[in-house]
């Protein structure tokens, strides 16, 4: 066999068993932070129709930082609608978090509010 011929199909066995790796690993679940995040997020999505979601700023472990990512709406008050965000985000669980409003209509997203929750 020529050199490109063993090269090309030793790729091709790595490309498939790389892909069968990632076929059969489990899907990591949901722990303790993730779900307060997830019921956070759903608490805010259904009860303002300007909430697009909530996500993690950072995607290291421990990382206390949440971006409420929002649309754009005239008469809300930016700052009181962060500390409702501390309210929700205490309730759900997730204390002493830092809070990111993000208006994410235009590019690059823009920051409407910032608080630290107590």
């Amino acid at each position: 066999m020529k050199p490109l011929t063993k090269s090309l199909l030793l790729f091709v066995v790595v490309a498939v068993y790389s892909l069968l790796y990632l076929a059969t690993s489990p899907i990591r679940p949901c722990d303790g932070s993730c779900q307060k995040l997830y019921s956070l997020d759903t608490l805010l999505t259904k009860k303002f129709d300007y909430v697009y979601g909530t996500f993690r700023c950072s995607s290291l472990p421990g990382s206390d930082t949440l971006c409420v990512y929002v649309r754009d709406t005239v008469g809300i008050n930016w700052d009181r609608f962060a500390d409702t965000v501390c309210l929700y985000a205490n309730i759900a669980g997730l204390y002493q978090q830092k809070i990111f409003l993000i208006k994410n209509s235009i590019m690059p997203p823009d920051t409407v509010a910032r608080r630290q929750c107590p």
